[in-house]
């Protein structure tokens, strides 16, 4: 009878396997909303879909699991005797290792068991069973489940400072917050707990107010969020933290001079001081953060030389050190101080070659140039760097003008990531995707869909023999030997398979025919050969998306019954309500997936838009430096054809090696710099008085 308890806690985990992606998915569209501002849609979870860790929710409303565990228990199949301790100690030891070797998703189906399982209801005072609690929570928040996470968190909040994983849980509980981007919802319901009112010591008051803060900063309070910051002391994780924030607040008011003075107050902390334990791993990171912060404050001052000693700052082991050689160049730049700028932009191009900055460095680098009257060079950096962009800028625009571009775009970052961004054979020049993997680089809200769909992947695989282990079980309950034939339970048969396979496949011809016009005007096609081509797949694109947009409505329009309560009386019945939901899983991921893509998408296109208008303006900075440059050459020839009409020979235009070809090996030429050593040969002596000299 263990052995079955077993089997049903394994699938029933994995039903809610999918939901666990579900969530990661809803949150990350979340976040995704605020950088894209777009809207993504979100699917709400059906009955029967809950997250396997929903009986974390406390009060009367019974979740799947608890439900499948107190029937099971009822028809005697699961004993609540067999329960001990030693039995609860070995599933908690088990759960540890596997969370200590990454096995997230094993650990928390043995940590599930004792958490949810009747057999260990007894057992709840234990140390052991409130270990497994909050390992269970960090499994599931490694796993991407963050409201089950949540749940069990607070349970061991709710049971208030006396519990002894209380302090770590109610840390786990705020960096679960903030990592979902609802931060409102988890204030609420710690308020809804009563921690604020429990005897918490002043480390988790300090959790309390940089939460509030965060929230009240985000909403752009900035006084309300300063006033939270403010009483967060010196022995909190987050002093540091929000400190900075502090000063990204005075900074976007105007107020550089008390925005710097909170930069330094994290900048300044010296490693080795006894406050600086007080920390976690992002300490590091915000001190790297405040000091390229003290760094910007100063170049919007106009304190070049200050801006170039906090930019030096940063170690070189950062991630900083690109973004900080780049800046730091243009600080010196406007400073007139070129020959530090051409240094830092060699060290620049040669550490780190690969750099979202580097591009953008070689137009400083022609500006630099340019403010060194050193014309032909600052024009031959412009003139490349136009011939260099140019054409992708072009590319941007086709890839923003076609929606069956766009809707590849996905498919083509995910290529060029996994050859690493390096160019093709044959390919000398950057592609617009190269750039843009750049950038995305820079802003991983893309990778983080990214790895979304990943998660969502792999969970829905584990759940891939979901429909056919249900119907096992419920034989088995019934007495039959064989699992029941599948035409007796075919009421859950998702009948629009079809249709989202003719949409599929229209979007995949789409591609291809655009492949193919692209393919063409690779070939030498004229514009207005291809612009027919293209109105044409433009209109082709926009009716499939139109019957996309309807069929999807069409679903949401359609009621569910399938697996009501009326259906899912008793263990069969809720076994035959949840055979239905696994028979729709394989569409209802598909159709998360999808939805999870666009929204990758639609960052991807966002942040293909922002290198749009970068790199639009650069170029238009770099045809004007051009100018510039053509015009001070022009300038320069004519101050010298002045000075040689007035007799003088201009200085530059005297031949350095006529002079340098007069000496011998030991000797060197020192031009005359308006001074004379005291050592020094002064050739204006006559040589016989020097000889007198040197006998006397």
């Amino acid at each position: 009878m263990k052995t079955f308890l077993r089997v049903s806690v394994l699938v029933l985990l994995a039903c809610a396997a999918p939901a666990f992606a579900q969530e990661s998915e809803q949150e990350t569209q979340q976040e995704t909303q605020q950088e894209t501002q777009q809207e993504t849609p979100q699917e709400t979870p059906q009955e029967g879909e809950q997250t396997a860790g929903g009986s974390a929710r406390g009060g009367d409303e019974v979740t799947p699991l608890e439900a499948y565990l107190d029937a099971l228990s009822g028809r005697r199949l699961l004993s609540e005797e067999t329960g001990s301790v030693e039995r609860l100690r070995e599933l908690v030891r088990t759960g540890e290792d596997l969370y200590l070797a990454e096995r997230y998703g094993e650990a928390a189906l043995n940590l599930f068991e004792v958490a949810e399982s009747p057999q260990f209801a007894d057992f709840v005072d234990l140390d052991e069973f409130r270990g497994a609690e909050f390992m269970l929570a960090r499994s599931l928040e490694q796993l991407g489940a963050l409201r089950t996470a949540s749940r069990y968190l607070e349970r061991i909040v709710e049971r208030g400072p006396d519990d002894v994983y209380f302090g770590p849980a109610m840390r786990k509980y705020v960096d679960v917050a903030l990592r979902s981007g609802n931060i409102s919802a988890g204030i609420e319901r710690l308020d809804a707990l009563g921690a604020p009112d429990m005897d918490i010591t002043a480390d988790n008051e300090n959790e309390l107010f940089y939460l509030r803060g965060r929230e009240l900063y985000d909403a752009q309070d900035w006084a309300a969020a300063d006033a939270q910051f403010d009483e967060i002391t010196r022995r909190s994780r987050w002093y540091a933290a929000a400190q900075y924030l502090r000063g990204v607040a005075e900074a976007r008011q105007g107020n550089l001079e008390a925005a710097e003075e909170r930069f330094c107050m994290v900048a300044d902390q010296g490693d080795d001081d006894r406050f600086t334990f007080y920390v976690d791993d992002r300490y590091f990171e915000v001190k790297d953060l405040a000091r390229l912060a003290l760094g910007r404050v100063a170049h919007e001052g106009q304190r070049a030389d200050d801006a170039f000693y906090y930019y030096f700052q940063i170690p070189a082991d950062s991630e900083r050190v690109s973004e900080a050689l780049f800046e730091a160049a243009y600080s010196m730049y406007e400073g007139s101080d070129f020959e530090t700028a051409i240094d830092l932009l060699d060290q620049l191009e040669a550490r780190f070659p690969q750099s979202a900055f580097v591009d953008e460095a070689n137009l400083l680098r022609g500006y630099v140039h340019l403010g060194r009257c050193e014309f032909e060079d600052a024009s031959q950096l412009f003139q490349r760097f136009a011939g260099r962009f140019g054409p992708i800028v072009q590319e941007i625009d086709r890839i923003l003008e076609s929606e069956p571009r766009q809707a590849r775009l996905y498919e083509e970052l995910l290529a060029e990531e996994a050859r690493g961004g390096e160019p093709t054979e044959g390919d000398v020049e950057p592609t617009a995707r190269g750039l843009l993997l750049a950038m995305l680089r820079v802003d991983p809200a893309f990778y983080r869909l990214h790895a979304d769909v990943h998660t969502l992947d792999s969970e829905a695989a584990r759940a891939g023999r979901l429909s056919t282990d249900l119907r096992a079980m419920l034989g088995r309950i019934q007495g039959e030997d064989a699992p029941l034939a599948a035409a007796e339970l075919d009421d859950g048969w998702d009948d629009t398979g079809d249709v989202r396979r003719e949409i599929a496949a229209a979007r995949a011809v789409l591609r291809s025919l655009t492949a193919q016009v692209d393919a063409m005007r690779g070939a030498g096609a004229t514009a207005a050969q291809l612009g027919p081509l293209d109105e044409e797949l433009r209109g082709l694109a926009g009716r499939v998306t139109a019957l996309e947009r309807s069929f999807q409505a069409a679903l949401s329009a359609t009621p569910d019954d399938a697996g009501s309560d009326d259906d899912a009386s008793g263990l069969e019945g809720m076994l035959r309500r949840d055979v239905v939901h696994a028979q729709r899983l394989p569409a209802r991921v598909a159709a998360t997936r999808a939805r999870m893509v666009d929204a990758a998408n639609d960052a991807a296109l966002h942040g293909l838009n922002r290198l749009r208008h970068r790199l639009g303006g650069e170029l238009r900075r770099a045809r004007i430096g051009r100018i510039d440059a053509v015009m001070g050459s022009k300038r320069r020839v004519e101050i010298q054809v002045e000075s040689l009409s007035a007799g003088r020979f201009p200085p530059e235009l005297m031949d350095p090696l006529r002079i340098q070809g007069l000496l011998r090996d030991d000797e060197e030429y020192w031009p005359f710099e308006g001074e004379l050593w005291e050592d020094e040969f002064d050739e204006t002596d006559p040589i016989d008085e020097l000889l007198e000299d040197e006998e006397a």
